[in-house]
């Protein structure tokens, strides 16, 4: 199974996307201390994750994979993957949403288990009241992404 990887830079440092086979997006990690080399990439994938960093209102609509996490976990990557670009939910819209109410700590840990951030789009996902909540790569990461996307001032 063949796979490549590419960066994009943004403001707070890179993204590094790790790709699988017909651009499944199998990783993404923010490396915010710029620690890995730089990796242009000239594929579609990498040009639409470097407008939406720029800023551009562009829906990314790439393919995560999804493989290895359990059924529940899936359901609710594919609900916060249908929350549209500038909008929020909370982790218990998300728990409802993916038929489990009163689930919200569950919801919590598949995004802090989500291992394709921008594509499954997790910081989308705040508490209760719109407090920002919790992010795998950091709360300054989740902070410019909500305020990239117009949903924090």
């Amino acid at each position: 199974m063949g796979g490549s990887w590419f960066t994009v830079d943004f403001p707070l440092g890179k993204v590094v996307v790790y790709t699988g086979q017909g651009e499944v997006i199998r990783k993404v990690c923010f490396d915010l201390a710029n620690e890995v080399p730089r990796h242009p990439s000239p594929s579609p994938a990498a040009r639409l994750i470097a407008r939406y960093l720029a800023g551009e209102k562009v829906s990314l609509g790439l393919k995560p994979d999804l493989a290895g996490g359990s059924p529940f976990r899936r359901k609710v990557y594919r609900e916060v993957m249908r929350i549209p670009y500038g909008q929020t939910r909370t982790y218990g819209e998300v728990a409802a949403l993916a038929g489990c109410p009163g689930g919200a700590r569950s919801v919590g840990q598949a995004m802090a288990a989500n291992r394709t951030p921008l594509i499954v789009p997790c910081h989308r996902v705040v508490s209760a009241g719109g407090k920002i909540g919790g992010f795998s790569s950091g709360l300054e990461v989740k902070g410019f992404l909500l305020r990239l996307e117009g949903s924090l001032p």
